[in-house]
């Protein structure tokens, strides 16, 4: 039987993975014959000549395949490696600039940039030195001056001169490879012969940075800098690896730094944007990202994070046209697909948005963001089984089996916190009749395991050591009990409110505000408060008060939940509109709380991102110990309009400046079960003080909704 291409394509890369090169050969040569174009055959055929040292050969296979897929950085990297080492310096650094300008960024990249550049310093000739009569004074001088030289030298480590041009070629082969042990052994020992050579610092410090030891990495980076100040690729570099470490303010000025001596810099500048755009300067972000699309129009990455920046101020129109430029540009950029479905959202263009959302999971279909945002799309479509298996997607993507992303910090973190809180958890399910004996197990093991952490404060994040990770194994942050929370056959809102009033209490308030008890039926309130309370999906601890929190796209999705925010739009449509549900979440806090001496806390005073905020308790009275407080204060006075999300969300101190000229005007609203709050999203708002009992059902659990986006 004849074999397609892509049989023949998919048999060559075995036969080549198996090390049968002329297998593989002849398959590549075969492909060729029927389409001499065929970018991984050249490109595959190129390395088997690479391999058995026929550089000569390869140079014009892996040029084909270049100028067949520009896309692929690989084809790059192998042409500019194999230019390399047939001495053709020119071309390959003719062969990088053109890569650049195809807005590739890559460490591998960077290292062969470093290797073209050091090779031509290393054979830079050196400038002859005159020659002149000496007298016979000074010809005895020089030959015991050259005497000493020579003796002094023997044991002298010879930091002024370079490794050889294999040393260099052998470096960054075992890097451009993958071999990263084999790299860092080699880069050490050139560090250790030439401290003073940049290139084995450069290529150490992106061996770390490829091995995620980031914190290690800076130090290589900095030496890298320092002895070549001049390198915008460097610092450049040195600016990425802060600002995965979360040192944002260095990462803006060595960003900085690099545009300084490369004042087109794309890359730079559109990483300086994201910079800004972390520590909540949207609008200096703004300037940054325009600036790279300015400097390099078809920068598909810059459009995409100028439409974040666009969709973060809440400026979705503008968002939009970023994204499509994106799209335009890029048509597999799988993000600006999935965001430009979200913005779509928020403008209430739901076909559109659900087409945008079903793209980006066609290009990438473990995009667990955008299963959520198809499930929020469908939900609004009226859609609910169709939402909740998308959340069901997510979920399993997140912290299923197999997860997408195994070295997510919440796998890999752990806090007193968060420990004490699964405890409880296991043994109220132990208790309850749930898989006893399993959860009996669980409760002590990771009471050993807390034995064993040294924690400062109960609200401290700690890295898991390799043999706590390999203890807690799959259980930890994990869906492992899920109860069911099924849709009700009435309407999961009590039945004796009296709409009128609380419609009228509402529009009342200056900015609009109200509050009402018995708000959810007995049945829908018990229902939710046993899902709550026994499904393991309280995964967010990453927050200082030490509360925990649980998330519509990671098990919080139930027919319930979503029963009940549609039935609040259903209940109160004076108030909700036209408005959809656009984020859900619950809290549940440490009883703790109400202890002097601790970090444990509600939460601080914000604004949420919405139209309009419900905010409810299902926690029994019996555990409130001060029935005057324990609840939410929500200040008459709105967040300004031109304030971004992370100043009006996270900026404590400036929202506090901002409520003392309202004069410190607020509403006190005590717990109370089965109570809840409805109030226009932009007021800031924070818990009140917390005195509950303690013990696993006496933790107060809130559950926020969000309906609709913040009206600019």
């Amino acid at each position: 039987m004849e074999l397609t291409i892509e049989q023949a394509l998919q048999q060559g890369v075995k036969a080549h993975k198996e090390g049968k090169l002329e297998e593989a050969e002849k398959l590549y040569k075969a492909i060729l014959q029927a389409q001499p174009a065929h970018a991984d055959a050249n490109h595959n055929l190129g390395a088997i000549a690479v391999a058995v040292n026929k550089i000569d050969l390869a140079l014009p296979l892996f040029k084909a395949a270049l100028e067949a897929n520009p896309k692929i950085e690989q084809f790059w990297l192998s042409y500019i490696d194999a230019l390399i080492k047939e001495n053709q310096l020119e071309t390959a650094q003719n062969v990088l600039t053109e890569s650049r300008n195809a807005g590739l960024v890559s460490d591998k990249l960077d290292v062969l940039e470093a290797q073209v550049t050091q090779i031509k310093q290393s054979a830079l000739p050196k400038s002859p030195e005159r020659k002149k009569s000496l007298t016979l004074k000074e010809k005895r001088k020089k030959i015991a001056e050259s005497k000493q030289q020579k003796k002094q030298a023997k044991g002298k480590n010879a930091n002024n001169l370079s490794p050889s041009q294999s040393q260099i070629y052998n470096l960054s082969e075992h890097f451009q490879n993958g071999r990263y042990d084999e790299a860092e052994k080699l880069a050490m020992s050139m560090i250790r012969e030439f401290p003073k050579y940049q290139f084995g610092w450069k290529v150490l410090g992106a061996v770390l940075g490829r091995t995620c030891r980031n914190s290690e990495a800076i130090k290589a980076i900095q030496t890298a800098v320092t002895l070549s100040p001049q390198d915008t690729e460097a610092r450049y570099n040195l600016g990425n690896t802060l600002k995965e470490l979360g040192r944002l303010e260095e990462a803006k000025a060595s960003y900085k730094q690099a545009i300084g001596l490369k004042p087109d810099y794309v890359e730079a500048h559109c990483n300086l944007g994201s910079t800004l755009k972390e520590l909540g300067r949207l609008d200096e972000a703004e300037t940054s990202y325009r600036q790279a699309i300015q400097l390099k129009p078809d920068y598909a990455e810059a459009h995409y994070n100028l439409g974040v920046t666009l969709q973060e101020l809440g400026r979705l129109n503008e968002a939009e046209a970023s994204y499509r430029q994106a799209t335009g540009l890029k048509p597999d950029h799988a993000e600006a697909h999935c965001n430009l479905g979200a913005a779509l959202q928020g403008l209430g263009r739901l076909d559109e948005a659900e087409a945008s959302c079903e793209q980006a999971i066609a290009l990438k279909p473990n995009f667990a963001l955008a299963h959520t945002y198809l499930g929020l799309t469908l939900n609004a479509m009226g859609s609910k089984e169709s939402a909740l298996k998308h959340f069901e997607i997510s979920l399993q993507l997140k912290r299923g089996i197999n997860p997408v992303d195994l070295h997510h910090k919440s796998f890999r973190q752990i806090s007193n916190a968060k420990l004490d809180h699964d405890i409880e958890q296991f043994e109220y399910l132990a208790a309850s009749g749930y898989e006893v004996n399993k959860f009996q197990e669980l409760a002590i093991l990771y009471k050993t395991v807390k034995s064993e952490i040294n924690h400062t404060l109960d609200t401290d994040f700690l890295l898991l050591n390799n043999k706590h990770q390999i203890l807690l194994g799959d259980t930890y942050n994990r869906p492992i009990h899920i109860l069911e929370a099924p849709a009700l056959d009435k309407s999961t809102i009590g039945d004796i409110l009296d709409v009128t009033k609380i419609t009228e209490d509402y529009f009342e308030h200056e900015f609009g505000l109200t509050y009402i008890d018995d708000f959810l039926s007995p049945t829908a309130l018990m229902s939710l408060r046993e899902f709550l309370l026994g499904s393991t999906i309280w995964f967010d601890f990453f927050y200082t008060g030490g509360y925990m929190g649980a998330s519509l796209s990671e098990g919080l999705a139930s027919p319930l939940v979503l029963q009940i925010a549609d039935d609040l739009r259903e209940k109160f449509p004076k108030i909700f509109k036209h408005h959809q549900l656009t984020h859900l979440w619950a809290y549940k806090y440490d009883s703790r709380a109400c202890q002097k001496n601790n970090s444990f806390r509600g939460i601080n005073v914000h604004a949420d991102f919405a139209a309009i905020n419900v905010n409810f308790w299902i926690t029994p009275n019996s555990a409130n110990l001060d029935p005057s407080s324990g609840g939410l204060v929500v200040y008459n006075t709105e967040a300004p309009l031109e304030w971004d999300f992370n100043t009006y969300n996270n900026n404590e101190q400036k929202i506090r400046e901002e409520i003392l000229k309202s004069e410190q005007k607020k509403t006190v609203v005590p717990h109370n079960e089965n109570r809840a709050v409805i109030f226009n999203s932009n007021l800031f708002h924070e818990t009140d003080n917390i005195e509950f009992k303690e013990g696993y059902e006496n933790r107060r659990i809130n559950v926020t909704i969000l309906f609709g986006r913040r009206e600019l």
